[in-house]
């Protein structure tokens, strides 16, 4: 099963850009509070961690290191 492309020029991926900076945003102040606990802490940041995992398929991706040949 191929990962099916996404046009990250479509007013639909820029819709879902917008969200998920909103989101990110929104989270880190919450996760400003200092009422938190350490694991509603580790929560917040792990849905930071998954918001910007989505914000990342829009940066290329750098080329695979190649290593020189042995001869």
């Amino acid at each position: 099963m191929s990962k099916p492309a996404i046009d990250f020029t479509s007013p639909t991926w820029h819709a879902v850009q917008a969200l998920a900076a909103q989101k990110v945003a929104q989270l880190r102040e919450q996760n400003d509070s200092p009422a938190l606990d350490a694991v509603a802490t580790a929560q917040k940041r792990g849905r930071i961690a998954a918001w910007k995992e989505l914000l990342a398929l829009a940066e290329p991706k750098p080329a695979p290191e190649q290593e020189p040949a042995a001869y």
